[in-house]
């Protein structure tokens, strides 16, 4: 199968995930009101927050293990390796929050009760997992069990979705208790077939626990910064605007989310194809793919800025019409993003994880100090200003020097 037709049916699961979530977004918005979608999306921030951070980009230090590794890790010992530490470091994730809760009276969560944030808490290991078996499963080159996983799982939580909300009346609760057997499902749909692969056994690798620790390390500055990026705006805006608010910007936030699943699809198969060579062997091909997937994102962002705001009233009806302008002046960021998500296998492969994460993490400080001050004077204007002055201007300028570096490292390696 051809790269672009892997990538076809990775983004073809992933699109049919997105249309589930964009399902389950419609009926929330109307079922819920924007109060109520604006607590679901901000307990579900909160365990994305933690989740993010518990993870320590294992996954992603796997993709630079089978780079560099001497005796790469077998299929059963990235699975017992990295499913005993996910649970380890989940547990220690939900034991951080049950304390913040506790020392700040709940202050901190602004007014989510404790059974919502538990429902949502509860995903924290499900949500790793998932972080490590996406990149477990495109460095076998088995991204189908993926693709199943997402059709299977994501179907059942909708309909589960639908009968908690619409047949049980469960409000918030149900929606996030939807969310949690989704996840679940999964999981399941994930490690049963990898477990099956890999002659029905798990192994621990003593061996690889120290160096995927210490360049998880690295390559965690970068994810829990690029989070900040992406993340930080929502819980401010929870803080000083409100729920209703963070139910009117997370909205057209996540409709740009949705016009980045072919380059998220396209990062799995790059790493598939990176595992059986080198960054500058692989690089011809790898610039080939994301200069046609930025040509065509740049055309997807044209077409959605014109039906933004019919597709706004879509999605989730009349109250959240503000969301159409927020969604059309976030749109300047969706190259960016697209280019970042397509480089990272380069910053990985290459081992340029302390530079990329001195980069990351220096935006991402000026970004978290600037969303505070920005959002407090402007509103949720301020908090565009921020995003747009980060990925439609920093992020591209930044990737774009180190794609002509990649360029030039990789003619030298194929002359020399």
């Amino acid at each position: 199968m051809s790269d672009i037709a892997r990538i076809a049916h990775m983004s073809a699961a992933r699109g049919y995930g997105v249309a589930v979530s964009l399902a389950t977004l419609c009926i929330s918005a109307r079922l819920l009101g924007p109060e109520g979608r604006g607590t679901f999306g901000a307990a579900l921030a909160w365990a994305a927050l933690f989740a993010t951070l518990a993870n320590l980009s294992l996954g992603q230090a796997l993709q630079h293990r089978l780079q560099v590794a001497d005796t790469k890790p077998s299929l059963a010992e990235q699975l017992g390796t990295l499913g005993g530490l996910g649970l380890l470091l989940s547990a220690l994730a939900i034991a951080v929050a049950g304390g913040l809760f506790f020392l700040t009276s709940g202050d901190l969560f602004k007014g989510i009760s404790p059974s919502l944030l538990g429902l949502a808490f509860a995903a924290v290991p499900l949500l790793v997992w998932e972080q490590y078996a996406s990149n477990i499963l495109a460095a076998s080159a088995r991204t189908d069990i993926l693709n199943r996983s997402q059709y299977w799982g994501r179907s059942i939580g909708l309909g589960l979705f639908l009968v908690f909300l619409m047949e049980m009346g469960w409000g918030v609760a149900g929606a996030l208790g939807s969310q949690l057997l989704a996840q679940l499902l999964v999981a399941a749909l994930t490690v049963v077939p990898l477990w099956r692969i890999a002659g029905r056994r798990v192994a621990w690798a003593s061996r690889e626990i120290r160096p995927m620790v210490r360049s998880g390390g690295v390559i965690h500055l970068t994810t829990v910064s690029a989070f900040a990026l992406d993340q930080v705006s929502i819980l401010v805006i929870n803080n000083y605007l409100g729920a209703q608010e963070v139910g009117f910007y997370q909205l057209a936030q996540q409709m740009v989310g949705l016009l980045l699943i072919v380059p998220q699809s396209a990062l799995m198969v790059i790493y598939g194809g990176l595992a059986k060579t080198s960054p500058d062997a692989f690089w011809p091909e790898h610039r080939r793919l994301a200069t046609k997937l930025l040509g065509g994102m740049l055309a997807a962002s044209l077409l959605a800025y014109l039906a933004a705001p019919s597709l706004v009233v879509l999605v989730a009806g009349e109250k959240f019409t503000p969301s159409a302008a927020m969604f059309r002046a976030l749109l300047p960021s969706v190259l960016g993003l697209s280019l970042a998500l397509l480089m990272t296998p380069q910053w990985i492969g290459r081992g340029l994880l302390r530079l990329n994460m001195v980069l990351t993490l220096a935006t991402s400080l000026v970004v978290v100090a600037f969303s505070f001050w920005a959002i407090a004077r402007f509103g949720v204007e301020g908090a565009i200003y921020v995003r747009l002055a980060v990925f439609a201007l920093w992020v591209p300028l930044m990737q774009g020097l180190f794609w002509l570096w990649c360029n030039r490292v990789a003619k030298i390696s194929a002359t020399g």
